[in-house]
């Protein structure tokens, strides 16, 4: 689309090339979109939610992390973005800085998915594996809204569950950490909560219905 174009457009329709572009593996093409409606629009939560699912799935996760701590700051109501702010974090070793970030997932109550998660995340940062098994086991269950996020979270599990199965009684120096890079979020996970259902806060309102 040449910038003329572009420069017409207005954030919503901005957005939803942004996510078509995505969709696409037309990640280059998504960013333009976004910083374009982020020109229009610089405080709107939702833009930077989306621009950091587009720098994680390139792997800048540095960059990422600050965009969703910008998500959050301006709208605290993306609770997904809470979630992956303090997962990039966690995967990077800071683990204090992660669980600041997943603080207010503590309102949505303790059976709710992404709760569920974060707390699982934080016995695997304790190497409690059978705890973090049990946890996510019940938080992918309970997520019927964002089953990409479900994928990223089915994937630690295999690793907590072959390490239950590798593990010695009383055997835990020098093992291996099982918290490192390979299991940061996907932007595919990011990103399905706006492509499938819009944000897990309508999500839990058709839950309730």
């Amino acid at each position: 689309m040449e910038k003329s174009t572009v420069e017409r457009l207005d954030v919503d329709e901005l957005l939803q090339l942004a996510l078509q572009a995505s969709k696409e593996n037309r990640n280059e093409q998504s960013i333009t979109y976004l910083k374009r409606a982020l020109d229009l629009k610089p405080r709107e939560g939702r833009l930077h939610y989306m621009l950091a699912a587009e720098h994680a799935q390139m792997g800048l996760y540095d960059r990422a992390a600050e965009e969703m701590a910008k998500a959050v700051e301006l709208d605290s109501s993306l609770v997904t973005a809470h979630f992956q702010l303090g997962l990039l974090h966690l995967t990077s070793g800071r683990v204090a800085q992660a669980e600041s970030a997943w603080r207010p997932l503590d309102k949505l109550g303790p059976d709710h998915f992404l709760h569920l998660f974060k707390t699982g995340m934080l016995h695997l940062a304790r190497d409690e594996f059978k705890e973090c098994k049990s946890c996510l086991e019940r938080g992918i269950k309970a997520n019927n809204f964002n089953e990409a996020l479900n994928v990223d979270m089915r994937r630690v599990l295999h690793d907590v569950q072959e390490r239950l199965g590798k593990q010695q009684p009383g055997a835990t120096a020098g093992a291996e950490p099982i918290i490192r890079p390979s299991i940061r979020p996907s932007g595919r996970a990011v990103l399905s909560a706006y492509r499938e259902n819009r944000g897990d806060d309508e999500g839990d309102k058709k839950k309730k219905k």
